[in-house]
């Protein structure tokens, strides 16, 4: 019997030494170097972006009660109705960042195209857009390339959250045609994204300059039109020696009908003016501004211009990768 109650008693003493050193543990936990932090969900309820720092006002969960000057991380843009994760360290009271409570506000959209227009021209893909923060604000971005058969409005409406402030007219690839390589693509602030100068053509250029060139006439045969003015010149033949076939040089004051179209070009190598059918070398200068092409002498028979003046269609696709704006 008594060893029995000794060993009770001894099992009472150790359980109750192993309650002490529970507590002894449990006392340690609650005397921390340092704060612990809480978290609380919350709603913003409004937001002061201009104070410094910025802060925002929460509605913790269940209570009406706005609790304001409350900071957030930098990357987190607030907006007034997010659901939002509240951390609390002693009297310091920051928010998190928002709890997704939808598809994530960074993931590819796929744009609602007007009529005339369809995804993946020229096998680019859908055109697709999607929200970012970037550097304190706002930013969407798109990708892809539409096909286009007709009309110039490309998205009739863009939801609200990715409608910008102003009009952001861009310069987007399209079709190459006429030598035009782009076209401008304007997102308008009633959310409609149109294309604008579809048939822009490039300046083609009206200067003397850029319109210069040559017209190449082969010195040994050729032919100088059917009037004087086309071509006319003169050559040269000495009146006191020379033989008009049989006789003397009994008649020095006369003239010689020269054909325009066949006759002997000559010069002082070949001993007189007339020279010889083996002689030919010349050249006939061409007005560059304004000149005859043809027979029939008129100026108007053969004049024009080289003003270069391209024909520009509306483009088969438009590009929208690399296509950004900030809200």
């Amino acid at each position: 019997m008594q060893g029995a109650a000794a060993e009770a008693e001894a099992a009472a003493a150790a359980q109750l030494n192993a309650i002490r050193e529970l507590a002894t543990e449990i006392a340690k936990q609650t005397l921390l170097a340092f704060d612990p932090a809480t978290l609380r969900k919350g709603t913003v309820s409004s937001i002061a972006s201009t104070s410094a720092p910025p802060t925002l006002g929460v509605q913790i969960s269940g209570d009406t009660t706005e609790i304001p000057g409350i900071r957030y991380v930098d990357s987190y843009a607030p907006v007034v109705g997010d659901t939002v994760l509240v951390i609390k360290q002693g009297t310091d009271l920051v928010a998190l960042g928002e709890i997704a409570g939808q598809f994530s506000e960074s993931g590819w959209t796929t744009a609602t195209l007007a009529a005339g227009f369809t995804h993946n021209g020229n096998g680019g893909g859908n055109v697709m857009y999607r929200r970012i923060w970037d550097h304190g604000s706002w930013k969407v971005q798109w990708q892809g390339v539409a096909a286009r058969t007709s009309g110039t409005t490309i998205v009739a409406a863009m939801p609200a959250g990715y409608i910008p402030s102003v009009r952001r007219p861009m310069s987007a690839g399209r079709t190459t045609i006429g030598g035009a390589v782009s076209v401008r693509v304007d997102f308008e602030a009633s959310g409609a994204v149109l294309m604008v100068g579809g048939t822009t053509a490039p300046n083609g250029g009206d200067t003397s300059t850029s319109s210069e060139h040559t017209h190449q006439i082969a010195n040994s045969d050729h032919f100088h039109g059917d009037t004087s003015s086309e071509g006319s010149h003169t050559h040269g033949i000495a009146n006191n020696d020379h033989n008009h076939g049989g006789g003397t040089n009994s008649a020095s004051g006369h003239s010689h009908t020269i054909p325009v179209t066949t006759h002997k070009h000559g010069n002082a190598a070949d001993g007189e003016p007339g020279g010889t059918t083996s002689v030919n070398d010349h050249a006939h200068s061409i007005p560059t501004s304004s000149h005859t092409h043809g027979t029939n002498g008129a100026l108007a028979d053969g004049s024009h211009d080289h003003t270069f003046t391209p024909t520009v269609d509306d483009p088969a696709w438009i590009s929208f990768n690399q296509l950004e704006y900030y809200l």
